[in-house]
């Protein structure tokens, strides 16, 4: 995909000031080709035009770098006394940086044709589900969060309005012409606002206004499980998990995790893939990833453990936060 970035006619006279009103449609508009920027580079560096960065694992960095730099308050929105309000973002910038561990472990064609070849189809099978879940994952829950960061006064007016297919021009065309998007917008409704959405900003908004103790991280703690349950089961689970091919991958995969070479299902509180530490790994060893049910229990066990690292071991995890931050030029 090559295009620039959006522009909106708001004045027909020219070398003139008109202040105009931006209304939702246009705000969501703005945020939703700031998500797309974030995976993308300059064809050159005197082009305007920009084009989706190809490779999955470099879209992960990207993302766990944009997930990162949200939970730090990174950039001209950021807010520092508000720290930790995106409490998600935080533990995201880690499960993407695990994405990234899965994608880079598989081959790339054209040197996937080097592995055995009744091992291709999976492994070509697990490569595009997750780099299209990571993918469409990030352009829905990136914008609720860059809208409530800019626009907080306005979010709750705008949330219902939020429809990935009420964009018109270059931003219409922009989002016709990313990977899966036929298959992703139908099956996500547009990107429409949830219940579990509502309910997390809510707990953002109250985490704001309590200061540092119990009710905070209580709060912290609930508007994390609401976007967890909103990321799980709204957007992964009938995106990528339904899909008959990748559970028969997945089945695969959990069947030989023991041997060796095989990636395990894991979360990991480093920039590593993986760690010996027993305290900064959960390791599913029951259940099907698949299975909305086995994976939530699975996701509550990794928040716990975040959220416990993140009481007592605030200065590294936020340290490996910072390190992953700095992968938003990848490419």
């Amino acid at each position: 995909m090559s295009a620039p970035i959006t522009t909106f006619k708001t004045n027909a006279k020219e070398c003139s000031v008109h202040e105009v009103v931006l209304g939702c449609d246009k705000l969501w508009a703005m945020g939703q080709e700031e998500a797309i920027r974030r995976l993308s580079k300059k064809r050159s560096s005197a082009s305007s035009k920009y084009e989706l960065i190809s490779d999955f694992g470099a879209r992960a960095a990207r993302i766990a770098a944009a997930y990162a730099s949200f939970y730090l308050e990174q950039g001209e929105d950021g807010k520092p006394e508000h720290k930790g309000r995106f409490y998600w973002m935080g533990l995201a910038a880690f499960a993407s940086k695990q994405v990234k561990c899965g994608l880079d472990f598989i081959p790339s064609e054209p040197y996937l044709t080097l592995t055995p070849l009744a091992f291709q189809p999976p492994l070509r099978i697990g490569k595009n589900e997750l780099g299209k879940g990571n993918f469409w994952l990030f352009q829905d829950i990136f914008v609720w969060h860059w809208f409530y960061s800019k626009y907080k006064g306005q979010f709750d007016e705008c949330a219902p309005e939020r429809n990935a297919r009420s964009c018109e021009g270059q931003i219409k065309t922009n989002i016709d012409s990313l990977p899966w998007a036929d298959d992703a917008l139908s099956i996500l409704g547009n990107l429409h606002v949830t219940d579990e959405i509502k309910s997390g900003f809510k707990s953002i908004r109250n985490t704001e206004n309590l200061p540092n103790g119990t009710a905070r991280r209580e709060m912290q703690l609930s508007s994390l499980m609401d976007i967890a349950n909103h990321e799980q089961r709204k957007i992964l689970q009938p995106l990528i998990y339904e899909g008959k091919p990748f559970q028969t991958t997945l089945k695969m995969q959990a069947g030989f995790e023991w041997a060796p070479f095989v990636p395990v299902r894991v979360a990991a509180f480093s920039t590593a893939c993986d760690v010996e530490q027993p305290e900064l790994r959960v390791q599913m060893k029951k259940g099907d990833l698949y299975d909305e049910t086995d994976r939530m229990v699975f996701i509550t066990e990794i928040a716990n453990q975040y959220h416990f690292l993140m009481g007592n071991k605030t200065e590294y995890m936020e340290g490996e936060i910072k390190k992953i931050s700095t992968w938003s030029n990848q490419q």
